[in-house]
């Protein structure tokens, strides 16, 4: 029979490793020192963003985490707790945690993974300064559009110029089926 103990442990690293199946990616965070009013408000800025904090032991995250226990070494320290991020926008999550950061210097950001990809504290932070995602696909939009709507302006002004001479030729011309007057055309 299994101690209480051991069956917890197995029951948060199974928890963890939801977590990371369901997710887009995580960030680890060292929070040592930070108050327990300011881990309250970073869970709840960061829920509003589809991200979720988790804190257990680091012994636990190392089990869990398992398949990256190379890299998983330089992102945990001290007390450490994992950003989940579960929206696609990644970008909003960022930009809480970078925020939340900068009011908190207590508080590191230590890197993460997004999807298998390993993520440092200098790319999080880069991550951040980027545009939500509804004005990144306005710009990719506009940077598509805009080659056609040229396109479609020269070809317009062609047409343009192609009337404008016409309608220059017709001033020059007369009439067709007016008559010159008797005395213009004979010398």
């Amino acid at each position: 029979m299994k101690r209480i103990g051991v069956v917890v442990r197995e029951k948060i690293v199974d928890e963890i490793k939801e977590n990371i199946k369901g997710s887009e990616g995580c960030f680890f965070i060292n929070f040592n020192r930070v108050k327990a009013f300011s881990v309250s408000q970073l869970r709840n800025n960061l829920r509003v963003t589809g991200a979720s904090v988790y804190v257990a032991k680091n012994s636990l995250l190392t089990r869990a985490f398992d398949d990256r226990k190379e890299t998983l070494n330089n992102l945990i320290g001290q007390e450490t707790a994992v950003i989940f991020i579960h929206d696609k926008d990644i970008v909003k999550t960022c930009k809480a945690l970078v925020d939340f950061a900068k009011e908190n210097e207590i508080l590191k950001i230590n890197g993460g993974f997004i999807k298998d990809k390993l993520v440092t504290t200098d790319e999080v932070n880069a991550l951040s300064k980027l545009p939500p995602k509804e004005v990144l696909l306005g710009m990719a939009v506009s940077g598509l559009a805009s080659p056609l709507s040229g396109f479609i302006s020269t070809l317009n002004q062609v047409i343009l110029k192609f009337v404008w001479a016409i309608e220059e030729i017709k001033k020059k011309k007369p009439e067709i089926g007016e008559q010159k007057p008797e005395g213009e055309g004979k010398k």
